[in-house]
């Protein structure tokens, strides 16, 4: 359903874009990794009749295939965890949050009292905003710590990724609330589809805390089946 001006709501556009990524990711993970191993097999059988000269380049190309798909296993997982679809947020996002911690050599410290499975696009929401902060505090930042909280409270879900890097000062930090370059217009796009709310702090020297409410009534009921 389109609305009138002709655009599709954003919610309907995050799941496109959601199934899209899903479809990259099998991609990158599946397809370009039995690629790889035709490209090793092939490169096995003709090994033998190199001469020497060429052993040595030989050897820096299957060195340069390994690189490759050190990176597919490294990076296909936190495009679209099929943890998430399986498991849930929670085991996605410590999965996610190990990846980024070992890169960065940022210690991450999850606390989460929810351990239920809830509705898709909540995972899903849940799971790109906590890797959009992470990705933030490791690269722009650059926080010596990050604390991941969620919890439930009356009938909503609340979840805090907080770090201690360089932070924003009052005023920019009001500009950056609406600011695209942060990720934060995106986050609030995504939670509001689904009724949710975003709040964050920060200030100089003192890191930065965003904090989600996310309500878990009517079609936010919890649900411990596994997701297809």
């Amino acid at each position: 359903m389109k609305m009138a001006c002709g655009r599709e709501p954003k919610g309907q556009a995050n799941f496109e874009l959601e199934g899209d990524i899903k479809r990259i990711a099998y991609a990158m993970h599946d397809q370009a990794g039995q690629l790889l191993v035709a490209v090793h097999l092939a490169l096995a059988e003709v090994a033998p009749e190199l001469p020497d000269p060429q052993k040595a380049r030989f050897t820096q190309i299957k060195e340069l295939l390994t690189e490759v798909e050190k990176q597919l296993r490294r990076h296909s997982p936190e495009l679209r965890p099929t943890i998430l679809d399986d498991l849930g947020w929670t085991p996605a996002i410590r999965l996610l949050a190990d990846g980024i911690s070992k890169r960065a050599d940022l210690p991450i410290h999850i606390d989460t009292s929810v351990c239920e499975r809830l509705p898709g696009t909540v995972e899903t929401t849940l799971y790109r905003i906590v890797q959009e902060a992470l990705t933030n505090a490791a690269k722009h930042a650059k926080a010596s710590n990050a604390w991941i909280r969620s919890w439930r409270e009356n009938f909503a879900l609340c979840c805090s990724i907080k770090d201690d890097g360089g932070g924003l000062d009052s005023n920019l930090a009001d500009a950056a609330r609406n600011r695209k370059g942060l990720g934060l217009v995106a986050m609030r796009e995504r939670l509001t589809a689904i009724g949710g709310t975003l709040r964050s702090q920060s200030s100089l020297g003192n890191g930065t805390e965003l904090s989600i409410r996310i309500p878990l009534e009517g079609d936010h009921v919890n649900s411990n089946r596994p997701r297809g």
